[in-house]
């Protein structure tokens, strides 16, 4: 019980730093120019550097096969949620320019940003060594599948050198190298890459905020009238982690292993949806909405799911 609460005090203070990030946007105070500045300074330099750090440890048998557990789950979830949005989503009466969207919002999660942040707040540096773990998949599929659907001739011919550009991925894989390998890197080099990696945290929900401020309070009211967004909130927050880890109670997976990759399949929709639906044809307006929605309400319903399976487990 009191991790829960720790859990609720921990989102709560980061949704403080959110609001600030709204603030900023809303006044003016950074212009669209110093977000983009923003985003490519946490997804390039802050998000990669916190992954390699957090990686840098000497190699231990059960951190490995804790590993090897994060990857068999995120094939699991990932491939299930895939195909299970793509059955929702063929069942509803849709815009084609809403479909694709709404297949995304509801498959994919903030598991980058806001994940990887609750997981190093909850469970610290080796939380996130297994979280990067997790994400390989998901970097896989919001670099290329999310783009396919949205417009299939938008995406490369060249798929593997376009996934090897996300700076998560290649920070996942290079950390991968340096727990496996007795590789150790200079401690007045490492150090200052971890402190750099601290910067996540509140880049990230400064981020968040700003992107979020994007949606006006007379469009999040107009929107409240549409099925489709309570039907996508709750699919993202609740069913889906729910429905996909009730199984795995069966199976006697480490508590710590379970809630990461619970939690991290429980985050809000991501903001890169919104950006994807601008660049390669979409609703940009319902994504928005959507992002807006999952990302206040995950405040209440991340807890509630880590709750749910506290009692159970």
């Amino acid at each position: 019980m009191d991790t829960l609460f720790t859990l609720a005090y921990e989102i709560g203070s980061l949704y403080v730093i959110v609001a600030i990030g709204w603030i900023i946007r809303r006044t003016g105070l950074i212009s669209e120019h110093g977000q983009r500045a923003f985003t490519t300074l946490l997804l390039y330099v802050a998000l990669p550097c916190l992954i390699i750090s957090s990686m840098h440890m000497p190699f231990q048998y059960e951190q490995a096969y804790g590993a090897l557990v994060m990857f068999v789950l995120s094939i699991y979830i990932m491939g299930g949620t895939l195909f299970l949005s793509r059955f929702i989503t063929g069942k509803l009466t849709l815009s084609t320019n809403r479909r694709a969207v709404f297949e995304n919002v509801i498959l994919f999660g903030n598991q980058g940003f806001i994940g990887m942040v609750i997981i190093l707040q909850l469970f610290g540096q080796e939380g996130v060594l297994f979280a990067s773990v997790f994400n390989l998949i998901y970097y896989i599929l919001i670099w290329t599948y999310a783009i396919y659907i949205m417009n299939p001739e938008e995406l490369p011919d060249s798929k593997v050198m376009f996934i090897l550009k996300n700076p998560g991925f290649l920070a996942t894989i290079a950390g991968f190298v340096l727990f496996v390998f007795p590789i150790q890197i200079p401690a007045f080099i490492i150090d200052q890459v971890a402190t750099i990696g601290q910067m996540t945290v509140p880049l990230s929900m400064i981020m968040i905020g700003m992107m979020i401020s994007t949606v006006s309070f007379s469009k999040a009211l107009a929107y409240m009238k549409d099925i489709f967004v309570y039907m996508a909130v709750f699919i993202r927050l609740f069913m889906y982690p729910v429905l996909f880890f009730l199984p795995l109670l069966f199976f006697n997976i480490p508590f710590e292993w379970f809630m990461i990759a619970c939690l991290l399949s429980a985050t809000p929709s991501p903001a890169t949806i919104s950006m994807y639906a601008q660049v390669y044809g979409g609703d940009v307006e319902f994504s928005a909405v959507v992002v807006f929605f999952s990302t206040l309400l995950s405040v209440v319903t991340i807890p509630l799911v880590y709750f749910v399976f506290l009692l159970l487990m």
